[in-house]
């Protein structure tokens, strides 16, 4: 259905993405830690969740690891992520902090930790996904972008559009 579109705000990266599924299907899958394994980080990357507490003040924390031989030195790469709830509104809202970590759940200072926050919309056959993603700072933001996040992400939202629009 959709392209995924992306443009800074500030210290702000909105990444919009549409979805022919409802409102409420798209929200489940950004809410079980079932769910997430299936589709979330950038193809040829499998997810594994470690922790997930669904709830303000909760935490999840997962790895990835690249699975795919053709993705040359970034086989067998492992990245771990924490992230913590602070709103969650059902089939509308996600509000968390997002931070590379460790495996014990120690966050990387090297990198900067963003607010992310998820509204889930709903348009004409489906859903409008509006991610934007907060930095302290532009610098931080810049230093995001130039790892290939947003074509990341996009891939991941491909990933769970192919399973949503079942």
């Amino acid at each position: 259905m959709g392209a995924v579109k992306s443009h800074v705000e500030g210290n702000t990266l909105v990444v919009e993405r549409s979805f022919r599924a409802s409102r409420e299907l798209v929200f489940e899958a950004f809410s079980s830690p079932t769910h997430l394994e299936s589709w979330w980080g950038p193809a040829g990357w499998k997810t594994e969740v470690r922790t997930f507490a669904f709830e303000p003040g909760g935490t999840w924390h997962y790895k990835m690891t690249c699975v795919d031989k053709n993705q040359g030195d970034y086989y067998g790469m492992e990245s771990w992520g924490k992230s913590t709830f602070v709103e969650i509104t059902p089939h509308r809202k996600i509000v968390y902090t997002d931070a590379f970590s460790d495996a014990d759940g120690n966050i990387n200072s090297d990198f900067p930790v963003m607010t992310i926050t998820n509204e889930f919309l709903d348009i004409p056959h489906g859903t409008l996904l509006v991610s934007r993603s907060e930095f302290s700072d532009v610098e931080s933001l810049e230093k995001v972008v130039e790892t290939g996040a947003v074509e990341g992400f996009a891939s991941q939202l491909e990933r769970l559009d192919a399973i949503v629009s079942r």
